[in-house]
Parts: structure tokens; C-alpha cells; sequence
């Protein structure tokens, strides 16, 4: 072999090793290329899935927010009429003893009268006559127990209906913890 073969076989060995690596770097950078091409469409598949489950989710609450708060109002349109029913039973128990209250006076008032007349008379027939009518007592003279307890039973409610806000605002926090 002459000088001129040697180094014409070792620069074919420098060029096709070059070549050789070339071609695995260039394979190698292809694998490379596709498993990211891969994982990007993984990682988009993964994104849109995860965009529509968190719409799902928005819609699916929305939906049920609305519920939550047309319950809500039917309870508290209950509530309320429950309150006027019994504000209006309560003001017609007073109206009813009022009445009779009036009606008592009305009665004594006119037993007084008859009895101030009586006192004045100076014909004693009459008088001993009309004595034992309007002398005679008007019937129980005890008052009729009155309990027109206007606070209480109101009361009562805004308390229960403000503890039930407490109680939902304490639940609505810590669902919404869990939810985080």
C-alpha cells in the first residue's frame, strides 16, 4: 500500500464515521421530535379535557346554585306568610278582646250612669225598685286575661331565621374549603 492509499482509506474511515454518527444523531433527534410531538399532544388533549371538565363544573354549580336559591326563596316566601299568618291571628285575638274590653266599658259606664241617676232620685219606690237591678253585681269582675304578646313570638323567628344564615354560611364555607 502506498502512502496515497492509507490516507485515501483513512479519510473514507473519517468521512463515513462522521456520516455513521450523523445518521444515528439524526434518528436519535427524530425520536426525540416525535416523542415530543407526542407528548404535546398528549399535554393538549389533557388541556381541552381539563377545559371542559372545569365548564362542566361552572355549569354543573350554576345549575345548582339556582336551585339552591329558588329553594331558598319558596322557604322564605313560606316563611313569610307564615309571619303574616300569624300576625294577622295575633291582631285579631287583640281586635276580639278589644271589643269585648269596649263592650264592658260600655256596660259599666252605663250601670254608672243608671247608679248616679239612682243616687239623685227622692222617690224611694223607685229607688228600692231599680236598686236591686243596677246594685247587683255586673258578673265577674275580674278582668278577662289579656296576652297580646307582641315581640316574643317575632322575636322567636328573626332568631331562628338568622341562626339558620349562620348555619348555612358555616356549611357553604366549608364546602367550599373542600372544594379548593
Amino acid at each position: 500500500l502506498t502512502d496515497f492509499n492509507v490516507l485515501q482509506d483513512n479519510i473514507t474511515r473519517r468521512t463515513i464515521c462522521p456520516q455513521k454518527q450523523l445518521g444515528v444523531t439524526q434518528r436519535e433527534s427524530q425520536q426525540r421530535i416525535q416523542e415530543r410531538e407526542k407528548k404535546l399532544q398528549d399535554l393538549r388533549q389533557a388541556a381541552d379535557s381539563l377545559t371542559r371538565s372545569a365548564q362542566a363544573g361552572v355549569e354543573d354549580s350554576e345549575r345548582i346554585f339556582t336551585e339552591l336559591i329558588r329553594s331558598f326563596e319558596r322557604r322564605r316566601s313560606e316563611v313569610k306568610e307564615l309571619i303574616r299568618d300569624q300576625g294577622k291571628a295575633a291582631v285579631s285575638r287583640a281586635e276580639r278582646l278589644i271589643e269585648q274590653l269596649e263592650q264592658e266599658i260600655a256596660e259599666l259606664r252605663r250601670r254608672d250612669a243608671e247608679l248616679e241617676q239612682l243616687s239623685h232620685t227622692e222617690d224611694h219606690i223607685h229607688f228600692l225598685q231599680s236598686c236591686q237591678s243596677v246594685c247587683a253585681p255586673p258578673g265577674p269582675g275580674d278582668l278577662p286575661r289579656i296576652t297580646v304578646n307582641s315581640h316574643v313570638s317575632f322575636k322567636a323567628v328573626r332568631k331562628h331565621v338568622s341562626e339558620l344564615k349562620e348555619r348555612l354560611e358555616d356549611v357553604c364555607k366549608g364546602e367550599l374549603v373542600k372544594i379548593s
